[in-house]
């Protein structure tokens, strides 16, 4: 942790309200301690009230009710997201002025109004809620040729097996943060040579809540694999020791956030703004995130799998719902489900930068054999639905003249058991 946020967190402790904002709201979680320490930090320093004195008064305008003095807290709070700019505080304790964008706006409300959440009945106006409204998110999908391109710039092996890990594996940056090498479980298969079995704990949420039944089973494909043994092989040249309880992706060297070398890596971000940096020059145009890399295979699963059942969750780390909540898979501590490696496996054709023929033709395969099945089927649903129609017209005429006992018994059995083939094919 930097000398500033340590710095920001004593200053908020030194306050009750202060004191009652971290216990309620920061401490549960090491990101949204960091993150509502420093916005708070940055609204006091900006309105010129500390967190005591906010709250004061909001309790001024509870006391005042029907008066200007009523929404004041509110009104602060709505007159400092109306600005184009603000001012952070460097670490040199100098005011620098910067752009006050939509979704850092978002992000000040959000702390604002959780701060007074956290002291019971001192709450902000339902209302203010509407002040700023939530930008539409911008969704960036890498392709294939965009991952190697990442590679291509990436200035060691381990940021290489990096890009390939999450686009094969799609998990979070603090899962990444949490990952040793024994998560990596061998499989005897030269296609899928790894495969891991991450719970909820270390995925979002950490396994509290709605997020208690989240569970992420990932597969690595050969490509990955291959830069995994490159980046094992960088380990060894630069003389840092590893074994099963080694962070899974280490630091070459001493940052700002505190990691160390051999240690578990602490930034992803940069690795990925510097590579794209590199990769495509202008970031305004296209630049890719570790969360960007995990929409890959949810995107060749909607789009090329089309593989839209509860199948697709364990895959991307998302907490199944409704009835696929009941689901419950094969896999264990020592051998993943078989049908999600199946799964996996018909993604691999368009995840990799060479597609494997052997896949390819299964894949289109098992694509002709659904079309032409659906093609038989509904071939003979038309043929049974014609002969039930004669024989229904047959019956009918014969009943009308009266002559019903003349109908052919074989017939009519014959009529009974398509309707009754129909009707069990319908079911189907």
């Amino acid at each position: 942790m930097s000398r500033m946020t340590d710095t920001n967190k004593e200053w908020l402790l030194s306050f009750v309200s202060g004191q009652n904002f971290f216990d309620e709201k920061c401490k549960k979680s090491k990101v949204t301690e960091l993150l509502y320490i420093s916005r708070l930090k940055q609204y006091c320093d900006n309105v010129g009230k500390n967190p005591d004195q906010l709250i004061a008064i909001k309790l001024e305008g509870m006391q005042n009710l029907n008066t200007p003095k009523e929404f004041q807290a509110e009104e602060l709070l709505r007159k400092f997201l109306s600005q184009d700019n603000y001012f952070q505080i460097d670490k040199n304790g100098k005011k620098k002025e910067v752009l006050f964008s939509e979704n850092t706006k978002l992000g000040m409300l959000v702390t604002v109004r959780s701060f007074y959440d956290s002291t019971m009945g001192r709450s902000l106006d339902k209302k203010t809620k509407n002040f700023i409204e939530k930008p539409e998110a911008k969704k960036r999908s890498p392709s294939v040729k965009d991952c190697l391109d990442l590679e291509n710039a990436m200035k060691c092996n381990r940021d290489k097996f990096l890009v390939w890990f999450i686009e094969s594996c799609p998990v979070r940056k603090g899962t990444l943060r949490q990952l040793k090498f024994k998560d990596l479980k061998p499989l005897n298969d030269k296609d899928v040579p790894f495969w891991l079995r991450i719970d909820a704990k270390r995925l979002k949420g950490s396994g509290k809540g709605k997020y208690k039944k989240a569970l992420h089973v990932g597969f690595l494909h050969y490509y990955a694999v291959q830069k995994f043994e490159e980046y094992k092989a960088e380990l060894k040249r630069k003389g840092i020791a590893y074994d099963d309880d080694s962070a899974l992706f280490v630091s070459y060297k001493s940052t700002p956030q505190g990691s160390r070398k051999g240690l578990a890596q602490a930034e992803f971000f940069t690795i990925f703004r510097d590579a794209s940096e590199i990769a495509w020059k202008d970031l305004t145009k296209k630049r890719f995130s570790p969360h960007d890399l995990r929409d890959v295979i949810s995107t060749v699963l909607r789009d090329k799998i089309k593989v839209t059942s509860n199948l697709t969750k364990p895959l991307t780390s998302h907490v199944p719902s409704g009835i696929e909540a009941t689901y419950e898979g094969s896999d264990d501590e020592d051998t993943p489900n078989d049908d999600l490696l199946k799964v996996f496996k018909s993604c691999i054709p368009y995840l990799v930068p060479e597609t494997i023929p052997e896949l390819k033709i299964e894949l289109n395969e098992t694509k002709q054999e659904l079309s032409q099945t659906k093609t038989d089927y509904q071939k003979t649903v038309t043929e049974q639905q014609q002969q039930i129609d004669e024989l229904g017209k047959m019956v009918k005429t014969l009943w009308t003249k009266g002559n019903f006992a003349l109908v052919d018994e074989e017939k009519f059995n014959e009529a009974k058991r398509l309707r009754d083939a129909k009707k069990q094919t319908g079911n189907q």
